[in-house]
């Protein structure tokens, strides 16, 4: 086969023989371009838009499917909180709390007016925002029954508190006048204190709202804990603080460890419990228990 190709600018005429060699050789060519141009037009779709539209519709609803597991955690973590307050509540009224081992309370009923569409996100993120003001009304009235039932128990004299030390500490100085482990003279000691091991946990002797918690040169690591009526215990000479000012503490919860910082001859933990400033001897405030 031969191709003709007529010039008038150069006046002549051009011939190419084009055999069964290149026309193989053009075949190979086009199924090549085909293929590549089917490689290079992989990523659009029909309208022409890039295939990689869809993921990243879906990567658009990320951050608010994050916001949600957020707002669940806090809500979490107002339930614990809004729990525990309810048990310290329980104890000091006398009042049973439900079981956690059974089973949830029967509920039922018609069926009525099913919502034909699944609920959305932001429709989601609704709820929880109501679900977290309930929740934060229902902790503030709990915490004002909290503190009422603590007044009227110091008031009647029923205030008893826990040992603020596990039972493997002992007591190594009691409450009043002592010879001073520095000067060797008698002074005046306004706590007790419970000798025990480095680094062991001390506990909150009664629930309350934390009011210092700083490092002192007499007391060293130290924190108070405001128990409502000008009553007020103080943990001294710990190594370490776990709880901070304003935090909400629970009796036996463990917030300090023991250590010999301040003015101290080795661990332990020098406890006082204070009525309107003025020390108070501990032993008069624990229970029989403690």
């Amino acid at each position: 086969m031969h191709v003709l190709l007529m010039s008038d600018r150069l006046g002549r005429t051009i011939s190419f023989g084009f055999g069964a060699r290149h026309a193989l050789m053009l075949s190979g060519f086009l199924i090549v371009a085909v293929i590549a141009a089917g490689f290079l037009g992989f990523s659009f779709a029909a309208d022409g838009q890039p295939a990689q539209a869809l993921p990243a519709s879906a990567t658009a609803a990320a951050p608010q499917v994050d916001q949600l597991a957020m707002r669940v955690g806090e809500l979490q973590a107002r339930l614990a909180s809004l729990a525990a307050i309810g048990e310290r509540v329980a104890a000091k009224a006398g009042v049973p709390l439900p079981d956690a081992g059974k089973p949830d309370p029967g509920r039922g009923g018609p069926l009525l007016d099913p919502e034909p569409r699944p609920t959305s996100a932001a429709e989601l993120a609704s709820l929880l925002d109501d679900l977290t003001r309930q929740l934060e009304l229902a902790s503030d009235h709990l915490m004002v029954l909290d503190a009422e039932l603590l007044l009227r128990q110091a008031k009647q004299g029923k205030l008893s508190m826990d040992r603020p030390v596990t039972e493997s500490a002992y007591v190594s100085s009691v409450f009043g006048y002592r010879i001073d482990p520095f000067t060797g003279r008698r002074a005046r000691h306004e706590g007790l204190d419970f000798a025990d091991d480095f680094g062991a946990p001390i506990l909150a002797a009664e629930s309350g709202v934390v009011l210092t918690a700083t490092s002192h040169p007499q007391y060293g690591n130290e924190l108070e804990i405001d128990h409502g009526n000008g009553l007020v215990t103080r943990y001294g000479h710990t190594s370490r603080l776990l709880v901070k000012k304003g935090d909400l503490v629970k009796r036996g919860q463990e917030i300090a460890e023991v250590g010999s910082t301040g003015r101290s001859t080795g661990p332990h933990l020098h406890f006082e419990v204070l009525k309107n400033g003025v020390p108070q001897n501990p032993i008069g405030y624990l229970s029989a228990r403690s």
